[in-house]
């Protein structure tokens, strides 16, 4: 009798666990642009944007839809998730890497169960190559009319900084997380 009982548990455990889909700015199919925000080694040229989370849980992955790197050799892009500072970058909540050697929709599992996304906050996700890289590549833009708000530019040293916030087309991207009901905690 211990065993169906116990088989039963693991099943509500199993059960009680759900992925919800908080953000996207993909066309049917994941579709996308095939032009997009630039960004690369070019004085630390990067692209961001805002989004708002739909509902809480652990982020499971971010889809983005991402260009191949100028010359189609092995680089490296860094893809970073921050929270919100009053419409700006906040503090750096996960960072994943991207293989540049080809372009399309890549996808960033999530293996830290402390990383978090809240329903109703903001959040930006950012992509950026490694300063002396030589990497140059793109994030798509959205096929679906969907704007935000964006950063894009050069970061240098202020006054002469271009890396500013912006309304414009906001870039391919899904993010996806797991919803634990009953106020658990991963």
């Amino acid at each position: 009798m211990k065993k169906p009982i116990s088989l039963l548990c693991l099943c509500l455990v199993v059960a009680s666990s759900q992925a919800f889909l908080v953000f996207n700015t993909f066309g049917a199919g994941e579709s996308a642009k095939v032009f997009g925000w630039g960004f690369g080694d070019i004085k630390d040229t990067r692209a961001a944007a805002q989004f708002t989370a739909s509902k809480t849980g652990v982020l499971n992955f971010i889809k983005m839809k991402l260009l191949r790197s100028g010359d189609g050799k092995r680089q490296f892009a860094t893809i970073s998730l921050f929270e919100d500072n009053g419409n700006d970058i906040g503090t750096l909540k996960a960072t994943f890497t991207a293989d540049l050697r080809t372009a399309g929709v890549k996808t960033f599992m999530n293996n830290d169960r402390r990383v978090r996304l809240i329903g109703g906050r903001k959040y930006w996700i950012e992509a950026k190559s490694t300063a002396g890289s030589g990497v140059y590549s793109g994030w798509s833009q959205n096929d679906q009319g969907r704007t935000g708000l964006i950063k894009f530019g050069q970061v240098e040293a202020e006054p002469s900084s271009t890396y500013r916030v912006g309304e414009g087309t906001l870039p391919a991207f899904s993010v996806d997380v797991e919803s634990r009901p009953w106020g658990r905690t991963p």
